[in-house]
């Protein structure tokens, strides 16, 4: 069965929307219209008041601030690869980093070459990032036509707010404005959240098992999750998106796992023993571990699979399938790993760097742009079948290469 647990994101945006008393003796947010959500936000201590016990809600949220929530909301809690670089954002700023995440997961922009992040968000700004977020498929903007002040709404925020507005997320004032360019509250963020992390379920993280599905499987639709369990096999994810860790867990065995129009925002991690098949097809992830007890893991893409970064911590089968080409651009053996660990790969990959001692790199078809060796990569074998090619190969210890493939650039070097 699936399990299923609300993102807790309170943390965020209690440490965010102030510090100080938990008593509320001042109750500025009693009669007030979001007073339920900021009561249910209180009561589970997601919320914490200033220290005169006001809430404030009617008090503007800044551009920072609000990207900071969404990002817990998110789950996006790994440091960002993708460092911000705008004019108005040094980096000793508090909300560099958290700019740096909401810039890496495509949620913000910027103003060519500023991100503005003291002022207060917009309504209709407020509407692009979370429509961003929830990757909402855009299309007609029929519905703006509801609001008195349509004809303010700009022309590049339309499409996300008619997506917010079709979703329920967001709604106008009662004088039929939608306000595209008012200030959003303290309040108006809350409500936003509260009503996908508590009205609509949110991003839920779960736990599925033996044969079983997970996601959407109407064409063009997607299913948002925080965390992903795999602890069964043949197992079905697709059109998902992902935004912590996917993990595969001892479950899997010998079995098959397949990702279908999947991407994952954290890590997925490969553990367990047993030889599993995972195949990727039109997916998009930015690291991926493998890790298991024993066993050889077997990772086929197909289709336009896309995968950063590959930290191999056992032994693994990398194959490209048809229609792919240089979809596994960074390939890591870490050291520390136990020796005679054997990786196995066949298609078109970018940079292979092993530091790891003793392993066995076999390239069984296709090419390797660059394997780059540390002064650690000790008894490296490198196994090079017939038709293959290592366009470079920077090495810092000796290396053994055997077969008929070909090396087509050799430096020899000390390690730096």
């Amino acid at each position: 069965m699936i399990g299923r647990k609300i993102v807790t994101v309170g943390l965020s945006l209690g440490l965010l929307l102030g510090s100080g008393g938990v008593m509320y003796a001042a109750a500025d947010y009693e009669g007030h219209w979001s007073q339920k959500p900021i009561s249910r936000w209180l009561e589970k201590g997601w919320l914490k008041g200033y220290a005169d016990g006001s809430v404030r809600p009617d008090q503007a949220i800044t551009r920072a601030e609000f990207i900071t929530l969404i990002n817990g909301f998110a789950g996006l809690t790994a440091e960002s690869k993708v460092k911000a670089d705008f004019s108005d954002l040094p980096k000793t700023d508090w909300a560099y980093e958290e700019i740096s995440k909401a810039l890496d997961a495509g949620i913000i922009k910027g103003y060519g070459g500023t991100i503005r992040p003291g002022d207060p968000v917009m309504r209709q700004e407020a509407a692009i990032m979370v429509s961003r977020l929830l990757y909402y498929e855009t299309g007609s903007t029929e519905v703006l036509s509801r609001f008195s002040d349509k004809d303010q709404i700009a022309g590049w925020s339309q499409a996300d707010v008619a997506a917010m507005i079709n979703a329920g997320g967001m709604r106008g004032y009662p004088d039929g404005r939608f306000a595209p360019k008012q200030a959003m509250t303290r309040a108006e963020a809350i409500a936003l959240l509260d009503y996908y992390n508590v009205t609509s379920g949110g991003l839920q993280s779960v736990n599925i098992g033996v044969s079983e599905g997970l996601g959407s499987f109407e064409p063009g639709a997607i299913k948002y999750y925080n965390n992903v369990t795999v602890s069964g096999y043949d197992v079905l994810l697709q059109n998902l998106k992902i935004f912590g860790d996917l993990v595969l867990e001892e479950g899997i065995g010998n079995g098959e796992v397949d990702l279908d129009s999947v991407e994952v925002l954290g890590k997925v991690i490969i553990q367990g023993s047993g030889d599993p098949s995972v195949k990727l097809k039109n997916t998009t992830l930015n690291q991926v571990i493998v890790q298991k007890k024993s066993g050889t893991a077997r990772l086929v893409t197909e289709g336009a699979t896309s995968v950063k970064a590959v930290s191999v911590q056992s032994s693994v089968i990398l194959e490209e399938g048809e229609g792919t080409g240089a979809v596994l651009t960074d390939i890591d053996l870490p050291s520390g790993l136990a020796a005679g660990l054997v990786v196995t790969l066949n298609g078109n990959f970018g940079d292979v760097n092993i530091e790891a001692k003793g392993p066995i790199l076999h390239l069984q078809k296709g090419s390797i742009r660059t394997v780059k060796t540390a002064a650690s990569a000790s008894g490296l074998k490198i196994e090079l079948d017939e038709g293959t090619t290592i366009t470079q190969a920077i090495l810092n210890t000796s290396t053994k290469v055997t077969g008929t493939g070909r090396v087509l650039d050799v430096i020899v070097k000390e390690d730096e």
